[in-house]
């Protein structure tokens, strides 16, 4: 028994064509005509009655048209229990940027778990963007939240995350309301491994400032410290101040205003599995709710 026959059946009796029928179905109208013959010559009788106003249901049809309704609707009904399964039992590797790690993905997690505790979550943490792209590459990871468009993962835009000057509280720009790129020059900046872009480094060179010396990777939240101890200023996102506190520091808001914008990216590389797709609505709409600067859809 071919289920699909009986669903172009029943389709086609719901809408009284059976071209109609075949467009909702996606099938072309000689293959649907033969599809209704087929079925008609494999129970031995004629179920449609075809004319240029359309189909109608024969005397056998009228009995038979009952019970393939509810066989198509069981048939659905399965589809939809085994869709629920897959996204109810999986496992998803996610991919987030620092400042997305401590700020949101508790709370979404926890509530995550709540609807679904049956699948697994495993978290990375990127210092960078770079990363986050390698481990695209790699298969290690099959979403991410993350900052800079990379051009190649399906990209869904979430936020405008703004930068700010931030300073020590008895620093000489304290005074001003909104940081120009020309109050920047001769200063000494503090950079740290995360919350850099094209933009930021570009109002770095033009204020022609030193850049305060480290080894290797400096965090975020070390970089807040050395900024708090006077030994310079730096240019960060909100959502990376926001999850360190602002005690110890003040900020200005750029003028002219920049910002980064957050992602949700997607695995443009493998079928995914529907428990992934789930986590995305998910995370998507939970960020829709609680972030500000939201880019609406």
């Amino acid at each position: 028994m071919d289920v699909n026959k009986y669903m172009l059946f029943v389709r086609a009796v719901e809408t009284g064509n059976l071209s109609k029928a075949a467009a909702q179905l996606s099938y072309s109208q000689t293959a649907a005509s033969h599809m209704i013959s087929s079925m008609e010559e494999e129970l031995g009788i004629k179920l449609l009655y075809r004319g240029r106003s359309g189909v109608s249901l024969t005397e056998e049809g009228e009995r038979i048209y009952p019970l393939a309704k509810e066989l198509t609707e069981k048939e659905e009904a399965i589809r939809i229990m085994a869709g629920e399964e897959k996204i109810h039992h999986g496992r998803i590797r996610i991919g987030v940027i620092t400042s997305v790690a401590v700020k949101w993905m508790p709370q979404i997690i926890m509530e995550f778990r709540k609807q679904y505790p049956f699948v697994e979550l495993y978290m990375n943490d990127a210092i960078n963007y770079e990363i986050m792209k390698d481990w695209f590459s790699k298969d290690v990871i099959d979403c991410a939240i993350t900052a800079e468009s990379n051009g190649k993962e399906n990209e869904i835009p979430l936020v405008e995350d703004p930068y700010y000057v931030i300073m020590s509280p008895d620093h000489p720009l304290r005074q001003y309301e909104t940081i120009t790129p020309q109050l920047l020059k001769g200063e000494t900046f503090v950079v740290p491994s995360e919350g850099t872009s094209y933009l930021v480094g570009k109002i770095l060179r033009q204020a022609k400032g030193k850049l305060m010396e480290h080894n290797g990777f400096l965090s975020d939240q070390a970089a807040i410290a050395m900024v708090s101890g006077g030994c310079g200023i730096s240019i960060l996102p909100k959502l990376v101040l926001d999850s360190y506190g602002t005690e110890g520091y003040i900020r200005r808001i750029l003028d002219p205003k920049v910002h980064r914008v957050i992602y949700f990216c997607i695995s443009s590389r493998k079928i995914l599995h529907p428990t992934i797709r789930c986590f995305s609505a998910f995370a998507r709409e939970w960020i829709g709710n609680h972030a500000e600067n939201v880019i609406k859809s």
